[in-house]
């Protein structure tokens, strides 16, 4: 597939991209050089290899401890108002 000044400027039009007049050639062969770059990665034989690159090691989990001096009311004091040991805000419904 080739792109031609035509499809650069309908691409640029539905991205919002703003191309000046002389420099739709240009960006059509960069773009014909990227599209050609794909093919010859489409074309190598993946036949055999594995391409999931998902990790399967799981990262060890720490028990969550709770390190701060248990100073709920002192940090409840800052608080314009609290409920049930937590900061109380506002309802905000647009």
């Amino acid at each position: 597939m080739s792109l031609t000044k035509e499809n650069v400027k309908k691409i640029a039009r539905l991205s919002r991209i703003k191309i000046e007049e002389g420099e739709h050639e240009q960006i059509a062969d960069q773009l014909n050089s990227i599209m050609s770059w794909i093919d010859q990665l489409n074309a190598v034989n993946t036949d055999g290899i594995d391409l999931d690159c998902t990790n399967e090691q799981l990262m060890e989990e720490r028990e969550d401890i709770v390190t701060d001096g248990n100073i709920v009311d002192a940090i409840l004091s800052n608080a314009t108002a609290s409920q049930h040991n937590m900061f109380a805000v506002p309802k905000v419904v647009e």
